[in-house]
């Protein structure tokens, strides 16, 4: 709105200063040209009294001119004429001054201005005198003054009709869609992703549109990239946890197998031995699928989950890896429902990122606590999930600094600085919002918000699988 104000306000100054200047000329010209009537007029009368002048005074002197002026001014109303006698005349009041004619407006004690024009004249090769013309510009002003109403009431006129139409093509043609652009990035700033064009039209606006939404596909195509990079990291350690889990149903499964094969045991005893093994097999199996399907890069969709059950399984399979580092995880979670919406996988990711860094920060060991808490029961209430070690801390300066894009307080070689930069945009997508409390040596807890679903969760999407 602000650039269509300026726009608005540029064009009506050009408008303005347009019709003032048109203004200005035409009422100069005017009157140039009723200053040139005048002259002509004067011209006229003088020289149609000049033969009678030249008459009277030949034969009369000054007397006589004056009554020729006087009778032939009864003839021409709205003017006055007087004889101005030449430079001989000392003792005249009135003298010539100038053998050339000359023009003078003056006021009178009316206000009313009356213009003065002196015609000399020269009588057989001497200058004799000349015939002063004087007449009233009450006309002349009223119609200045008509002229200027005229004028300004066009330009208000004008400057009115072009504002309106400014105003309404600006705010409709560029203001708003203006508008529509600006809101939309900044739902891009806050990671709602992909976007669609904004405006549909055939003009630069549209093409910019255009051009921002497929940004924000770029960018969403990015994001799950990078997201899927850091997953198979994450992979990777947990892999290596889950390789040393293994071991022991592996040693289970060949020990029993082993005492099938040796034809030593009871039917009861082989029966007990199978069942172990059944048993052993489907928990490796399970393990197996959760860490694939945590790898697995799929598209975001948001549906109803439960987050008690993605915290239960994010705990199972961070276990392998918390056992290697004698952590214990202290799930405190009941067994009521936490159901919100979003995408199971990505908040899988987050968890795991913030249990991943909870057992990292107690290499001696230690617990590492995953509450869920939902404070309220009305529509509308949030679930806080609160991940808590008791490692060495972060320092306070660098509090402010944790979620940013490769930061990190680890040893080198030891994390890239993207995990909690992820999770935070992670739940900033899910609508909620993510909180890190820590004091050195003592403890360090990171905790998000999300907004609560209200109804249960669907049996398919409580956890990936």
């Amino acid at each position: 709105m602000k650039l269509a104000a300026k726009l608005i306000l540029l064009f009506m100054l050009g408008v303005l200063g347009i019709v003032a200047l048109f203004s200005w000329q035409t009422i100069r010209r005017q009157l140039r040209w009723d200053e040139e009537l005048r002259a002509n007029h004067v011209d006229d009368v003088v020289g149609a009294l000049k033969p009678a002048i030249d008459d009277a005074y030949r034969n009369g002197g000054v007397v006589t001119i004056q009554q020729a002026i006087e009778v032939t001014a009864r003839h021409i109303p709205g003017q006055e004429l007087r004889w101005v006698e030449g430079v001989p005349a000392g003792d005249s009041e009135t003298k010539i001054t100038s053998r050339k004619v000359s023009r003078i407006s003056v006021s009178d004690q009316d206000g009313e201005t009356v213009a003065h024009t002196f015609v000399p004249l020269e009588i057989d090769g001497s200058q004799a005198g000349g015939v002063e013309v004087s007449q009233s510009m009450e006309h002349h002003d009223q119609f200045i003054r008509d002229s200027m109403i005229a004028s300004l009431m066009s330009l208000l006129g004008v400057a009115a009709l072009s504002g309106m139409v400014i105003y309404f093509g600006g705010v409709r043609l560029v203001g708003k869609p203006l508008g529509q652009l600006i809101d939309q990035v900044h739902q891009i700033g806050e990671g709602k992703l992909p976007q669609p064009p904004a405006l549909k039209r055939n003009d630069e606006l549209g093409s910019l549109a255009e051009a921002i939404s497929q940004m924000s596909r770029q960018l969403n195509q990015q994001q799950n990239t990078i997201r899927h990079t850091d997953r198979l990291g994450t992979v990777g350690t947990l892999a290596a946890g889950m390789a040393h889990e293994m071991g022991t149903p592996l040693n289970v499964v060949a020990g029993r197998a082993g005492l099938i094969a040796s034809g030593k045991l009871s039917p009861e005893e082989v029966r007990q031995s199978a069942q172990t093994i059944k048993s052993e097999a489907e928990r490796m199996t399970t393990l197996i699928r959760q860490l694939l399907d945590f790898a697995r890069q799929s598209p975001t969709t948001h549906t109803r989950i439960d987050l008690g059950q993605i915290a239960r399984t994010t705990c199972d399979l961070i276990e392998p890896i918390a056992d290697k580092s004698s952590v214990n995880i202290n799930l405190q979670c009941t067994d009521q429902a936490y159901p919100i919406h979003g995408d199971a996988t990505q908040i899988q990711q987050v968890l795991t990122n913030l249990l991943s860094n909870a057992v990292q920060a107690m290499p001696e060991g230690g617990t590492a606590t995953v509450a869920l808490q939902r404070p309220q029961t009305s529509p509308g209430d949030r679930i806080l999930v609160h991940v808590t070690d008791h490692g060495r801390g972060i320092p306070p300066d660098q509090l402010d600094h944790v979620f940013e894009p490769f930061y990190t307080t680890k040893d080198i070689g030891q994390g890239t600085g993207l995990g909690l930069s992820i999770a935070y945009g992670i739940v900033q997508e899910h609508g909620g919002d993510i909180k890190v409390q820590s004091e050195e040596n003592v403890r360090t807890t990171f905790s998000v918000s999300l907004p609560a679903a209200d109804g249960p969760a669907t049996e398919s999407a409580a956890a990936p699988s």
